[in-house]
C-alpha cells in the first residue's frame, strides 16, 4: 500500500522521517501520508513523558526549525544545578553540565539554575520544597545517561546537644548547629563529624590484668567525659570513644601492674588516682576533659577467692581470740583486786558471802533454818 494513515492523538507528536531526514513534526489528527517509494519511517512520543529522549536530540534540535519550535532546550554548567518546574510543581533535580530537551506542550515550563561553585549549602526554603517533592532521590536526578545512583542532596542531622563539623573533600568547612542541613554533593565529596557535648559515661569492662605479684585480675572501670573542642578533636582521632577506652584500658593496666594484690586491696583510691592521674593531661591534649574515673568492682579467680576467704577468716579468728584472751586477763585481776582487798575487810567478806548465799537461795525452792542468825551465819540450815 502507497498511503498509510496515521492517527496523532492530544498527547502524542510523531517525527516524519523521509529517508532518515526528519521533514516534520505531526501534531494530533488523522493524516494520510502517500509513501509510494517506503522512504518514510514514524517516531512517535508522548509529551507527558515530558522529555524529547530522541538519542540524535540534540543534532534534531539544532538543525530542524520546525522540531524546535516544539521543543525547549536549556543547557547547564559544570558549576549549576537546575530545578525543574512544571506547572509550578518541582519535577526533579537537573544535574551540572546536562542538556535539556522538554517538550513545549507538556505544561509551563521554567528551569531555576544555582551555582555549587562556591557555596553547595541550601537554603531552608529551598531545601524544604525539593524534601515535599520527594525529588533528592536518584531517580528523580535528570541525567541525559540515566546511570546515576547518587543522591543530589546530602541530608545532614545534628541531633540536640551535639556539634556537627562539615567536611567538603576532605577539608573541616565549617561548624553545623544542631538541625537538618542540605548540601549538594556534586562535584564533591560531604562528610559529617558529630560530638555529643554532654557528659558522657565510659564503661571499661572486664579487664583481665595481673598484678605485681601475679595474680590475675578482672577489673571493671567507669569514666565519665567531655569534649571541649570538638575540631581538635576531630583533627586529633578519628573515633573518640574509641582512643579514650583504649587509653583508659592501658592507663588500667599500668596501675595494677605496678602493685600487689595487698596493696590494691588495702589502698582502693590508688587505681582511680592513678589512672585519671595517667590519662587526664593526654586527653586534655585532644580536647576533651576527663571528669572522673572509678572501679567498680574487683573480680579474683576463684581459687585466690578460696583463699583469700581462708586468710580473711583466720585472721578474725585470731582477733576473737585475743579479745577473748584480753577479756579473761581482764576478770582475773578484778578478782584479785576484789580478794585483796576483802583480806584484811571481815565485813567486805561477810558481804560477799550474803551475797554468794543469795544467789544460792534463789535456786532453792525452800529453805529451814535453825538457830536463827547464828545458825545461818554457821550453816545450820536444812534445805528441801
Amino acid at each position: 500500500m502507497f498511503r498509510k494513515t496515521k492517527l496523532v492523538t492530544e498527547n502524542q507528536r510523531v517525527l516524519v522521517f523521509k529517508n532518515q531526514e526528519l521533514e516534520k513534526v505531526l501534531m494530533p489528527g488523522k493524516y494520510k501520508v502517500w509513501d509510494i517509494k517506503n522512504e518514510l519511517d514514524f517516531a512517535t512520543f508522548d509529551i507527558n513523558s515530558l522529555y524529547f529522549s530522541e538519542k540524535n536530540a540534540e543534532r534534531l534540535y539544532r538543525n530542524n526549525e520546525q522540531l524546535s519550535k516544539h521543543i525547549s532546550h536549556w543547557k547547564l554548567d559544570s558549576t549549576e544545578v537546575g530545578l525543574l518546574y512544571v506547572n509550578d510543581l518541582l519535577r526533579g533535580i537537573v544535574a551540572p553540565s546536562e542538556h535539556l530537551y522538554l517538550w513545549k506542550d507538556a505544561g509551563e515550563i521554567r528551569l531555576e539554575k544555582m551555582s555549587i561553585d562556591e557555596d553547595i549549602a541550601i537554603d531552608d526554603k529551598t531545601y524544604f520544597l525539593i524534601n515535599r517533592a520527594g525529588a533528592n532521590t536518584s531517580s528523580r536526578l535528570i541525567r541525559s545517561e540515566r546511570t546515576v545512583a547518587v543522591k543530589p542532596i546530602a541530608d545532614l542531622n545534628v541531633a540536640k546537644n551535639h556539634i556537627g563539623l562539615l567536611y567538603v573533600n576532605g577539608q573541616l568547612t565549617k561548624r553545623l548547629e544542631p538541625g537538618q542541613h542540605g548540601f549538594w554533593q556534586f562535584n564533591h565529596t560531604v562528610e559529617l563529624k558529630s560530638f555529643d557535648c554532654r557528659t558522657q559515661l565510659l564503661e571499661i569492662s572486664g579487664q583481665e590484668i595481673l598484678s605485681k605479684d601475679r595474680v590475675s585480675l578482672r577489673i571493671n572501670l567507669s569514666a565519665s567525659i567531655k569534649v571541649n573542642d570538638a575540631e581538635l578533636a576531630a583533627r586529633s582521632v578519628d573515633k573518640v570513644e574509641d582512643f579514650v577506652y583504649k587509653t583508659l584500658q592501658l592507663a588500667l593496666r599500668e596501675a595494677v601492674g605496678t602493685k600487689s594484690l595487698d596493696d590494691i586491696l588495702l589502698d582502693k583510691l590508688y587505681v582511680n588516682e592513678t589512672v585519671k592521674e595517667l590519662v587526664k593531661d593526654r586527653l586534655s591534649d585532644i580536647g576533651i576533659s576527663l571528669l572522673s574515673v572509678g572501679v567498680k568492682d574487683i573480680i579474683l579467680p576463684g581459687e585466690m577467692k578460696a583463699i583469700l576467704n581462708q586468710v580473711v577468716e583466720a585472721q578474725k579468728a585470731a582477733e576473737a581470740n585475743v579479745i577473748k584472751r584480753r577479756e579473761e586477763t581482764s576478770a582475773t585481776r578484778s578478782l584479785h583486786n576484789t580478794a585483796k582487798v576483802m583480806e584484811n575487810n571481815p565485813t567486805l567478806m561477810r558481804l560477799k558471802e550474803l551475797e554468794a548465799l543469795e544467789k544460792v537461795a534463789e535456786r532453792i525452792d525452800s529453805l529451814t533454818v535453825y538457830g536463827g542468825l547464828d545458825g545461818l551465819m554457821n550453816g545450820v540450815v536444812k534445805i528441801a
